[in-house]
């Protein structure tokens, strides 16, 4: 059973029911402070009360607001269930701060956390969060009004299964909360939520999940070595809450590991801070790369977890797809599996589906979201959509005249991207091949496309020196970047969506915004064409490779050069980076070779296929790669 809370009284900190002094200020506890127990629905907050009483039913906030109960208290205030009069009594959750019982110091702060959350949620849209509906202050109080939400916390949801639950609920759970994490992360400045724990998620009875009380979130300020002041809750907050370092986005990762931790052995981290015992010993199988990558998030080094939310979300929609290919084998134990998966080049499946021909080399790959299909492209206009893991053939797509240089998946999955020789960039539905939208910006050859992060846009890049960007919906253009003075061979977004990156055949790499198409910095390492160009999920480095034969990673700020490998002889074509960003995999004419950044190491090296691989892509999770050569067929092969 997950223990009650016990808040504090100066800062607001959760702590254990019986601690008897604040983990966050030292501040002694009040330990008169009674328990309200949660109800069975509506509860968006943590619940505790003290002997303040609570508005009655039938109070009427602002002429507007019916209140129907109090839901509970907890921190500085309490949350109210209300009926908006001017809606239909549409039903909201009315979250009050009471200034009861503090000094002038705890007022302001106070006054200030209530302020922040309301002004966080009123720039914030995403499904996984409640919306705010309207801010104001009566009788000295401050009240925010907000989504009702029906349903439970995922603390209720533990006290009542009582140990754990099932692994592929831990997984939608888990996945739901990066996505809506990765939302925060990515606004400018990034939200750090700092306080991720099963009382602040809500699960709904449609089976919507939401992540509420903002109360300590903050935004993240580049530079600041540390915080002013340590807020979270114990077993959850990551070791660089309590001041040591500023909180980043991996401070989140932690507490998101920690929770996906608790959901699959049932063990309350808030017992034994920072020590969680291996997932192996848990009542049921755990997948042991779900294992690996929890372990991995609830790392103490902060530079040892996931580089960001993205990238977890990734990896654990791929152990979602493929719990069979993931389970310790039956007699194995945890670590021989772990060993078992290090035997890299080992090649999975073999795709020979597209026509043989001399002329008719593989040109690209990419894999669906989830990781459970492939789309490869050929010189003679081909694009087929097959199985993963088995190589079976899905079907055609037709809708080229020409050689297709590149696709790409989008980010929800439900749609391909594909540029060719014909002058075209077309989006197709993913799943039946239906043609939504044909671009017809370009003048010449289509030699790159990508999509924005949020999949509204598409920007692609060719032989007319000109960078497109286009609504992915309609077809209709954005904005035009002509700063380049030959062909554009390589196009990528940034993480947050914000700039793109484009290179080619006038040996530079050019940073731009992507919503005004203005120049933001030019790279100038390479001594010949810049043939691909890639971000990792953090967004402050660029690799880009060229027909120089380097590798170059440089600063995407500043353009400052990192390092650079030269590992291979020259027209060395794939550069993806795992999905961790810790590495990166390039391709030669003999080999593959996957090398670390953090130290310019090369991992391992394997012989790829006659004629040398063309392209590559890297699966969500890390585990595998496809590769597609000049002998017509593409390779699934275990990357990592």
């Amino acid at each position: 059973m997950v223990p009650s809370t016990l808040y504090c009284d100066t800062c607001g900190a959760a702590n254990r029911q019986e601690a008897k002094f604040c983990f966050s200020c030292g501040e002694p506890l009040h330990t008169g402070t009674a328990t309200l127990q949660t109800p069975a629905s509506g509860a968006n907050t943590n619940i505790s009360t003290t002997t303040e009483n609570l508005p009655t039913q039938g109070t009427l906030l602002r002429q507007r607001y019916h209140i129907l109960c109090p839901l509970g208290q907890g921190g500085f205030g309490a949350v109210y269930k209300a009926e908006d009069t001017e809606f239909g009594n549409r039903l909201v959750a009315i979250k009050e701060m009471s200034q009861k019982g503090l000094n002038a110091q705890e007022i302001i702060e106070a006054t200030d956390a209530f302020k922040r959350e309301a002004l966080l949620l009123a720039g914030l849209m995403h499904p996984n969060l409640p919306r705010i509906y309207d801010h104001f202050t009566e009788g000295g109080h401050w009240y925010l009004v907000m989504d009702y939400i029906d349903g439970e916390t995922l603390e209720d949801r533990l006290n009542k299964v009582g140990v754990s639950i099932k692994v592929k609920e831990a997984l939608d759970i888990g996945i739901k909360l990066c996505a809506v994490l990765d939302y925060l992360h990515n606004r400018q400045p990034p939200i750090i939520f700092r306080d991720l724990k099963p009382a602040n998620v809500m699960l709904a009875k449609d089976g919507s999940l939401y992540l509420i009380d903002f109360g300590i979130a903050r935004h993240f300020k580049p530079g600041q070595a540390k915080d002013t002041i340590a807020f979270g809750s114990p077993g959850y907050a990551a070791p660089e809450q309590y001041g040591q370092a500023q909180t980043t986005p991996r401070s989140d990762i932690y507490s998101l590991g920690a929770i996906l931790h608790q959901l699959l052995s049932g063990d309350d981290p808030s017992q034994t801070p920072f020590r969680f015992k291996p997932l192996s010993l848990s009542n049921q199988p755990i997948p042991a790369a779900l294992e690996t990558l929890i372990m991995r998030m609830v790392e103490i080094d902060e530079s040892k977890r996931p580089a960001g939310m993205a990238a977890v979300k990734q990896e654990l929609e791929y152990i979602a797809t493929h719990p069979d290919t993931l389970q310790p084998s039956p007699g194995s134990s945890l670590v021989q599996f772990a060993q078992g998966l290090k035997h890299q080049g080992i090649i999975i499946s073999t795709y020979q589906g597209h026509t043989s021909g001399y002329y008719n080399w593989i040109t690209a790959v990419a894999w669906s979201p989830g990781g459970t299909q492939i789309v490869s492209a050929s010189a003679m206009g081909e694009v087929k959509v097959w199985e993963a893991t088995t190589g079976n053939p899905l079907y055609a797509y037709r809708g080229h005249t020409d050689k297709v240089s590149v696709v790409a998946w989008s980010p929800d999955g439900t749609r391909i991207a594909s540029a060719s020789k014909d002058r075209t960039a077309q989006v197709w539905d993913a799943t039946t091949g239906k043609t939504y939208v044909t671009y017809r910006g370009h003048a010449s050859e289509v030699y790159s496309i990508a999509w924005s992060p949020d999949g509204q846009y598409l920007t692609s890049g060719g032989g007319n020196r000109a960078v497109y960007v286009w609504d992915a919906n309609t077809g209709l253009p954005h904005l035009i970047y002509r700063e380049h003075h030959d062909i554009v061979y390589a196009v990528a977004w940034s993480p947050t969506g914000q700039q793109i990156a484009s290179a080619g055949a006038d040996r530079t790499v050019q940073v731009w915004e992507a919503t005004t198409g203005r120049k933001l910095l030019t790279y100038r390492g390479h001594s010949d064409y810049v043939r691909t160009l890639s971000w990792p999920p953090d967004g402050r480095r660029i690799a880009s490779v060229g027909y120089d034969g380097s590798v170059q990673v440089w600063a995407a700020t500043t353009g400052d050069n990192i390092g650079s490998y030269s590992g291979h002889s020259k027209q060395s074509l794939a550069l993806p980076w795992s999905p961790d960003g810790q590495y990166l995999a390039t391709t030669g004419k003999g080999t593959v070779q996957v090398w670390d950044v953090t130290n310019w190491s090369t991992v391992y090296t394997c012989s790829s296929p006659p004629g040398g691989i063309i392209a590559m892509a890297w699966l969500p999770g890390g585990l595998f790669a496809a590769s597609a050569s000049a002998d017509n067929t593409v390779q699934v092969w275990q990357a990592m």
